[in-house]
């Protein structure tokens, strides 16, 4: 009886110990926190960018945006094209809106805005979570990578939304 008990703890600690060996992260904005997996390098964010890591390959990033102001939903949808356009010098019709969803990240409801930027020829995937509410801010969590990638990325993303925690 106790080599199985003995070999499902021993399961369990196999399974648990990628997601244990992060870099915790909490947010000087925002009500928010994280667990970053130690394959993501730091980088050094802009303007609201927090916190900027991409793989130590460059094949994948994610970022974490955040801002004290609150901005209704569709005017975050807009302003993330518009920013996404701006990024590139182009225009709103250069970013392709490949999906659209609503997410749970730590019990509240993220939208979920998918799309694409032209790279000579090899787009690049966005994949940017958005959430705002009174009293709380604004955050986005951007993970991205060539379009190609865009599982690899989505897992990647996923695995670090997985620990976010928002409020005290």
């Amino acid at each position: 009886m106790l080599k199985p008990v003995l070999f499902g703890v021993a399961g369990v600690l196999l399974f648990a110990a990628p997601a244990l060996a992060c870099t915790d992260i909490t947010s000087k904005t925002v009500k928010l926190s994280g667990c970053v997996d130690t394959e993501w390098v730091a980088g050094t964010g802009q303007g609201a960018q927090e916190f900027v890591y991409t793989t130590a390959d460059d094949n994948f990033g994610l970022q974490v945006i955040t801002e004290s102001d609150v901005v209704p939903a569709q005017q975050f949808h807009d302003a993330i094209i518009a920013n996404a356009a701006k990024a590139i010098s182009g225009q709103a019709s250069d970013i392709k809106v490949v999906g659209e969803r609503v997410e749970n990240i730590d019990g509240k409801a993220f939208n979920v805005l998918e799309y694409t930027i032209p790279n000579n020829g090899n787009p690049v995937l966005f994949q940017n979570f958005y959430y705002s509410q009174p009293g709380f801010g604004s955050v986005q969590i951007l993970g991205y990578s060539l379009e190609s990638d865009g599982n690899t990325a989505a897992y990647k993303t996923g695995v670090f939304t997985s620990t976010v925690k928002l409020g005290g």
